[in-house]
């Protein structure tokens, strides 16, 4: 008996250990409001989407919000009145992003208000990109290759384009544009050389042109991002959590003011060799 108590004790301790949250009413998980905002030391004007979760076996993935009131202001005095141009699309009109300053975005929508503020970080250059792998083996993994600077605490967002060459029967030429997202710190690398992979999921071939921006961000987007990223690769069956977020009053998203540096290649052989078209 005394046995048999040692091993239900274990079993209950091992139980807890491991459990997870793990959420299936998947009917009444629709209606949250998502904010996805960025502005950049980049000429405007800047972007705000508004939508609503939708449940689990709804068809439509995005369902706009519309009417609300959106405004961005920073620490400078500067005040703009974002305009909806389309369904859940709101734009700036006479802002313009720079290092150093903060920005305040403030939403009202369905009589709640909504807040979230980051602070524009320094660029920072992008010394080279590459691919690791063969162009021809499929998925391959696009690379960039910075030096971090000393001292600060620094966290990217990196973000590999690719515009697909496609060789027609025809005088016409093709492209296509696809993207993938990255997340790297300075933790383990503080002023030394960073490289941040992205894997493709799609095929590299001679002709196409391959950009890569590097975002200098703050750590809630990072957290944001990173927990985006492992959930969408995780094996796991468990229903992820939703990402953190820095905006006020439960919403969902992210507020983001970032610097961005860019580089753009083309690829002109099999060996992975590049031609520097920018």
């Amino acid at each position: 008996m005394k046995r048999l108590t040692i091993l239900a004790m274990i079993a209950a301790l091992i139980t807890t250990a491991c459990r997870k949250d793990i959420h299936l009413n998947l009917q009444n998980a629709s209606g949250l409001l998502v904010i996805e905002g960025n502005i950049s030391d980049q000429s405007g004007p800047y972007l705000v989407q508004l939508s609503k979760t939708v449940t689990f076996y709804d068809v439509d993935t995005v369902v706009p919000v519309s009417g609300a009131t959106v405004t961005i202001a920073d620490d400078a005095g500067g005040y703009d009145s974002l305009r909806e141009l389309t369904p859940g699309s709101y734009y700036t009109t006479t802002l313009s992003g720079a290092v150093g300053r903060t920005y305040h975005m403030h939403v009202h929508t369905e009589g709640k208000d909504y807040d979230a503020s980051s602070t524009m970080q320094p660029p920072v250059a992008i010394d080279s990109i590459g691919i690791n792998g063969s162009i021809f083996s499929g998925n391959p993994r696009g690379f960039i290759q910075f030096t971090d600077p000393a001292g600060i605490v620094n966290y990217y967002r990196t973000i590999l384009y690719l515009h697909q060459y496609i060789d027609s029967t025809t005088t016409d030429f093709h492209h296509t544009r696809q993207h993938k997202i990255a997340v790297v710190n300075d933790r383990l690398n503080d002023g030394l050389i960073i490289q941040s992979t992205v894997r493709a999921d799609y095929d590299i071939e001679k002709g196409d042109t391959l950009q890569v921006e590097l975002d200098a961000i703050e750590k809630p987007v990072y957290d944001y991002w990173y927990t985006i990223n492992n959930s969408t690769t995780s094996s796991q069956t468990a229903a992820p959590a939703n990402p953190p977020s820095n905006i006020s009053n439960g919403a969902l998203g992210y507020f983001c003011a970032y610097s961005a540096t860019y580089s753009k290649h083309v690829v002109y052989d099999g060996n992975i060799r590049f031609h520097r078209i920018d």
